[in-house]
């Protein structure tokens, strides 16, 4: 009832309002007729042909304005072929505009006619027209004046002959905003009434409904409380007669009362089970978590960074680097069909198959061959998972790939380049699938980067994807930056393009970058037994004998001299840092013991004696073998560094 109310209300203001606008502004109309007709009437009066005539005629016309509420009061002769009107004398009320004042005048010419002028000049009839210029918003009046005379205007004085034709005309313009507010006035006054009104009619509604409906359904709602409020009480049944809908209401009420306890046994055995649900979930996750090698892992020929965020709970998605026994660096990147706990738990079985392969130290595509079988002699769901594999020889750089309808990579280098790869079928459906093996050579400093289609498919707030261009986008803003910075700042684009949508698909990144120089740190008791593992770490450069041979002499001369002199005890620590590229190798000695200086009071070997002198020799030939030395005591830290060319 209170809605059709206000509905009537709204109804009947927007009718009152239209009415009152329409007939306010055909009142104003007779009105702005009123005035330019006066006008036109005062030619019998003055002489506006003559100047002080016409400032006589003006005066009144300001009268007139006052009286009759225009904003303009005034009389023209149009020149339409030329496109301009001359005033004869014009008029101003309390609405006329500032610039309007300043500007026109007995006499000023104006270049500009507009269609009305025309019109009323023309056809000898009264036109009205709205107009909206820069003095103001209003409705005009044009009204034909007849046996008028041509005025030619200088600044000293008139010139006038006369003639027997309408060639002028007066016109008469009121501000539109009067207009507006006398609406406004009376449309408030019946706002009132109306609204008035309506209270009126909400008040008796309201009465009857506290009669008819309040009181039983407060009655019903005292129950409904006590009956929630006192469970360890007998619930005593509502006892409403008759056969409206609230008295069904107490009926169903009482029905609904017997069966709440069952329905709040259900609930609570289903909470159980549910919990018991997330908590089975999240030990699959931490399992399926566990089956993933961690997401950072950095050595002297690879940096690897990975990142996995499943749509659900548990996702279908992996990755998976292994540093193999021969040294090289297998990568792994799979995405399953489906998503939730079967794809995590075909997952497992891929990721743990795929491993055993490369363990044994097949080539991408017959780890590709052999994994693939395996999956389709045992998946009766029909499941597929679409896989990437390559294998990286660090010595070579050479990269060697197979590709099972995963999403072709991008390698970042000098340019971004996307893995050519062939459209082979994805794993598990067909036996005997036959993969391409592919290779490409990578060069210090480049970056791959491995993704599941989750990341081009992730969806916008109005449902657009990702897409491979805007991927391209933003790798190509990134080309000589870590993996780590490439993949964060992909994560973060999707972020931004998601605006918190929810997320429809699991999300895997895998980035291998490969260092531009080696870099190897080891962390040593100062014992001289320990020479050995650096010995060890020289020995395995790609370097010249010559070149080993030669940083094992300088290396084994500081760390024996660590181990030796630097600790009072015998007891300390050094660290090592080997660093390496293409035309040199650095090492790098640390200690905490006595500050000491190698480099300083090396003897002159002219002045040496072979046979009698002890010391100093070690240190001569090192630094006469090394091609860049130095040393620094910094924080209580002996820091000396040497440098071979290769």
């Amino acid at each position: 009832m209170l809605p059709l109310v206000l509905l009537t209300d709204c109804a009947i203001l927007f009718a009152t309002y239209t009415i009152t606008y329409n007939q306010t502004l055909e009142h104003c109309k007779d009105d702005v007729r009123q005035a330019a007709l006066i006008a036109a009437k005062y030619f019998e009066i003055y002489d506006p042909y003559v100047l002080e005539d016409a400032e006589q005629c003006s005066k009144s016309f300001d009268e007139l304005c006052e009286a009759m509420d225009m904003a303009y009061i005034y009389t023209e002769i149009p020149y339409p072929e030329l496109n301009h009107k001359q005033y004869l004398a014009i008029g101003y009320g309390k609405d006329a505009a500032d610039s309007a004042k300043a500007t026109h005048y007995p006499g000023y010419i104006a270049y500009t006619v507009i269609d009305e002028e025309i019109i009323a000049l023309k056809e000898n009839k009264t036109v009205f027209r709205f107009y909206d210029n820069e003095y103001g918003n209003t409705i005009i009046c044009f009204t034909p004046v007849k046996q008028h005379v041509v005025i030619n205007y200088s600044s000293d004085n008139f010139d006038a002959h006369m003639v027997n034709e309408t060639i002028s005309i007066a016109g008469a313009e009121m501000s539109i905003n009067n207009i507006i507010e006398t609406v406004r006035q009376h449309f408030i006054r019946i706002l009132i009434i109306v609204l008035f009104t309506s209270v009126l009619i909400v008040f008796i509604i309201s009465f009857i409904f506290q009669q008819k409906i309040v009181k039983p359904t407060r009655l019903i709602s005292r129950k409904m409380s006590e009956f929630i409020l006192n469970r360890d009480k007998d619930f005593e049944p509502l006892d409403i007669k008759g056969h409206d809908e609230l008295a069904q209401m107490s009926e169903s009420f009482n029905s609904m009362a017997q069966e709440i306890d069952r329905y709040i046994e259900d609930i609570s055995t289903l909470n159980r089970e549910k919990a018991m649900q997330e908590t089975e979930l999240n030990i699959a996750r931490n399992i399926q978590m566990g089956f993933l090698e961690p997401a950072d892992f950095q050595n002297e020929n690879a940096d690897i960074h990975a990142h996995m965020m499943p749509a659900k709970d548990v996702g279908g998605d992996l990755y998976d680097y292994k540093i193999l026994s021969n040294g090289n660096i297998c990568v792994i990147i799979a995405d399953v069909s489906g998503k939730g706990v079967s794809a995590a738990l075909f997952m497992t079985n891929a990721i743990t198959m795929l491993r055993q392969y490369a363990e044994a130290g097949l080539s991408p595509e017959k780890i590709m061959f052999e994994y693939n079988n395996n999956l389709a002699a045992h998946n009766p769901n029909m499941m597929f998972i679409t896989t990437f594999i390559g294998i990286y020889n660090p010595s070579t750089g050479e990269f060697v790939y197979s590709n099972a309808g995963h999403n072709p990579p991008y390698l970042l280098s000098d340019k971004l380049i996307e893995i050519e790869s062939s459209c082979e079928a994805a794993a598990g459906i067909f036996s005997d699938e036959q993969y391409t093996k592919k290779s490409l050579v990578f060069k210090p400093g480049d970056t791959l980067f491995l993704y599941t289609d989750g990341v081009t498919e992730a969806k916008s707030a109005d449902d657009k994807l990702f897409g491979d261009e805007r991927l391209r986008s933003v790798l190509s803003e990134h080309l000589h930056e870590s993996g780590k910075t490439v993949m964060d700042a992909v994560l973060d684009e999707i972020k931004v393009f998601a605006d918190n949508t929810v997320q429809s698909d699991d999300i895997t990144i895998l980035t291998l970058t490969v260092p531009k120089e080696k870099k190897y740190s080891m962390h040593l008791e100062a014992k001289t037994e320990n020479l050995a593992v650096i010995n060890k770490y020289l020995m395995s450069l790609d370097i010249s004998d010559t070149a080993k041979r030669s940083l094992k002499l300088m290396a084994e001369e500081i760390f024996i001299n660590i181990c030796s002199y630097a600790y009072d005890n015998g007891n300390g620590e050094a660290d090592v840092c080997i660093i390496s590229d293409k035309t040199k190798v650095t090492i790098t000695f640390t200690d905490s013991g006595k500050q000491f200086d190698p480099t300083k009071d090396l003897l002159n070997i002219e002045d040496y004696d072979m046979d009698n002198s002890i010391g100093g020799l070690g240190r001569f030939l090192t630094f006469n073998i090394a091609d860049e030395y130095s040393y620094e005591y910094k924080d209580g830290k002996n820091i000396l560094s040497i440098t071979k060319n290769i």
